[in-house]
């Protein structure tokens, strides 16, 4: 994933992007063609209003923060779940990373031996592409250069610069390097100078700090609804029961949430 890319190996990640950068393209004109007006004026929340109208949207915090989210397949329905304990900029990321896997790799995923795939390096093209999907997607090129020829009047340093377009996409700040070096905006060599700059620790005051705090929103989608209608066809012991194991369950997300600093008293706690 994203952070797992650094100078040494950013410019076979750019060179990965530019081999499929052609196929990435056609995906997004296929949605285009679709004609939801969402895709033009707020691209993240049609991703957002898709997958929760025709998927079952899964978000809570996991301890593990390497792990962003999933797509599996299950009793004939496809299940997103999105780790919220990310900051908001890595979760915006994963939305859309699962998207493509829901979208393009739809009948993949359907097949049980393809169902769970462990990725071993970051330039497994299952991985890869819907990484590419995200920043080309999220990314416009019009707004990109823009607001980089703008903020290079203003700030000397090429960091400075990176820093203050996470903002503006809210998206991590290696995704925006690798955009910028791909549409030749920058020089790799520039990119591979600045891919490991530890920014987490130099944020302008002038940044919106929450972009880089974890919502820790428990959703568990729909289920009230889906029991209610599966208990027309169970006694009230095994709906009691079902109940309980939900109940169980939610407890054991919010000690998670606790655990991770993410309770109501959090100053980085987003209400969303």
């Amino acid at each position: 994933m994203i952070l797992l890319i650094n100078k040494d190996n950013l410019e076979q990640v750019i060179d990965f992007n530019q081999k499929y950068l052609s196929k990435i393209k056609s995906n997004i004109e296929i949605l285009k063609s679709s004609a939801d007006p969402l895709i033009a004026s707020k691209p993240l929340e049609f991703i957002k209003t898709h997958l929760n109208e025709n998927a079952h949207v899964i978000e809570f915090p996991v301890k593990n923060l390497d792990y962003g989210g999933l797509v599996f397949y299950l009793n004939k329905s496809f299940y997103i779940q999105i780790n919220s304990s990310q900051p908001k900029i890595y979760e915006n990321f994963m939305w859309a990373h699962e998207f493509y896997h829901f979208y393009f790799d739809k009948e993949k995923i359907k097949s049980k031996e393809k169902n769970f795939i462990l990725i071993d390096t970051i330039f497994d093209e299952k991985e890869r592409l819907p990484n590419l999907f995200t920043s080309e997607f999220l990314i416009n090129d019009f707004i990109l250069e823009r607001k980089f020829y703008s903020f290079k009047k203003e700030y000397d340093r090429l960091v400075d610069i990176v820093i203050h377009l996470i903002p503006v996409f809210e998206l991590p700040y290696k995704a925006i390097v690798i955009k910028l070096a791909q549409n030749k905006l920058i020089q790799v060599e520039d990119a591979r100078e600045i891919i490991d700059y530890d920014y987490k620790n130099n944020i302008p005051d002038d940044i919106d700090q929450t972009l880089f705090s974890a919502s820790y929103k428990i959703k568990l989608d729909n289920y009230k609804n889906l029991l209610k209608e599966a208990s027309k066809n169970m006694n009230e012991d095994d709906v009691q029961s079902n109940m309980k194991k939900y109940d169980d369950v939610y407890n054991l997300l919010l000690d998670w949430r606790r655990e991770l600093g993410g309770g109501v008293k959090n100053d980085g706690n987003r209400k969303s």
